[in-house]
């Protein structure tokens, strides 16, 4: 696949994805669109299955999802046998806190700004297994230090006797969608034996990553986010050291099996890579295959992400795009409404999406019926989307760039989101 030199990132990208005409879709860090190149791959895939289902599932099968593993672990900088798939991140986390094995008493810390579903199993794992919650309120826009500041005070405050085990924290959070100081945040748990839980969701497509670099405990991403694959697909990271720690949720025959960390092959992977009859096509989704078309015995070379990627020139290439269009894009939103976008000094928070304060003045509506609100009137009466939240005691907009985007994009959903407002106070 080659990328015309004319074609420039924007509008014109558009017609490479799915995406309804007329909609202004700004909102891709929700749940990620694939290009229409990769349908074709997938379908075959998922035909492999119906053609021959024995040879494919028992077989064939575990091939090609060895060769994606493989093309994350250079993406990742990792090892592929570090590496499992599974259907999302939630799956991941609750993977992992599900696993390890926290005693009574146990300290878990957490940041105010996870993932919501990514609270909840925590509430479920303090309940079910008598753990302390110590939550950690971060009030953005703060800069990298104060974060990295108040997690140390944290951990010297209740880490007596090594009583915290643990920390969830992210690589980009949600909402407010910010790049957090993860590669710090990792060095400065090691240093006092806490594992470190990195919640990835974001990352892959939107980051450069190097787990041996960071060397977290356990690090989770989604594929079909940032990276173009198919929903849903994503991988947990587990270094050698840990795999004896953690479990599928679906436990299957390979449990109790070899589980020697100083030993490479493990059952670690086998435990993840059968969870029962499923679709697994989404997983295979990330790299070039190959594929004889019996009638005529062509052999056609499948269009799957990473190489739809590199035509448009690479990681890099992508995320100079994005971050840069979410900053301009950003500002021109704050210019209009009259505030300010979420940003520190150093500048270090925007990535591909960009935060901005939302101009809603008072209302008598309740949180919760604002929430919907916001999502059902930029959708069904304005044909656009960004992720509206309130964080701070403010309302702020999450702007997700991407490369079917252009500036005037913005300004569509400024505009939108202001009327939306208008029409919120007036209620």
């Amino acid at each position: 696949m080659q990328l015309k030199s004319d074609r420039k990132f924007g509008k014109e990208f558009l017609k490479d994805f799915f995406l309804e005409e007329g909609y202004t879709a700004l909102n891709h860090g929700s749940f990620g669109v694939y290009p229409k190149v990769l349908q074709s791959s997938l379908i075959d895939f998922q035909m492999k299955t119906e053609l021959n289902p024995d040879r494919w599932l028992r077989r064939d099968m575990f091939l090609e999802l060895d060769k994606n593993r493989e093309a994350l672990s250079g993406l990742l900088h990792c090892d592929s046998e570090e590496l499992v798939f599974i259907p999302n991140a939630m799956t991941g986390i609750n993977t992992v806190l599900r696993s390890l094995p926290f005693e009574t008493g146990d300290k878990v810390i957490c940041f105010n700004t996870a993932y919501m579903s990514v609270g909840g199993t925590l509430r479920f794992i303090k309940d079910y297994q008598k753990l302390e919650l110590v939550v950690i309120d971060l009030e953005y826009p703060m800069s990298d230090d104060e974060v990295l500041e108040k997690t140390k005070e944290t951990i010297e405050l209740h880490n007596h006797n090594g009583k915290v085990k643990a920390c969830v924290f992210d690589a980009i959070s949600s909402a407010p969608g910010v790049r957090f100081p993860y590669e710090r945040m990792t060095h400065l748990l090691r240093e006092n034996n806490i594992l470190s839980v990195l919640d990835g969701a974001h990352a892959i497509g939107q980051l450069p990553l190097d787990l041996h670099e960071t060397d977290p405990d356990f690090f989770i991403t989604n594929c079909h986010k940032w990276l173009y694959t198919p929903r849903g697909a994503a991988v947990l990271y587990v270094p050698f050291r840990n795999q004896k720690l953690v479990h599928p949720a679906i436990i299957n025959s390979w449990y109790g099996k070899k589980r020697d960390p100083s030993v490479k092959e493990t059952s670690f992977r086998k435990e993840f890579e059968w969870p029962g009859t499923a679709d697994f096509s989404t997983f295979m989704c990330i790299i070039p295959g190959k594929v004889w078309k019996e009638e005529s015995k062509i052999l056609i070379v499948m269009s799957l992400a990473m190489e739809y990627r590199k035509s448009l020139g690479g990681e890099d290439a992508i995320m100079k795009y994005c971050n840069e269009l979410a900053v301009k894009g950003g500002q021109l939103v704050a210019d209009i409404w009259g505030t300010s976008v979420m940003e520190n000094d150093e500048k270090t928070l925007t990535t591909a999406m960009v935060n901005v304060e939302v101009p809603l003045g008072k209302t008598t509506l309740s949180e919760s019926v604002l929430y919907e609100a916001f999502i059902d009137k930029l959708l069904y009466e304005h044909h656009t989307m960004a992720t509206v939240y309130k964080h701070n005691q403010k309302w702020y907009a999450r702007i997700s760039a991407q490369i079917y985007n252009e500036l005037d994009d913005f300004k569509v959903l400024a505009d939108a989101l202001l009327k939306v407002c208008r029409d919120l106070e007036a209620q």
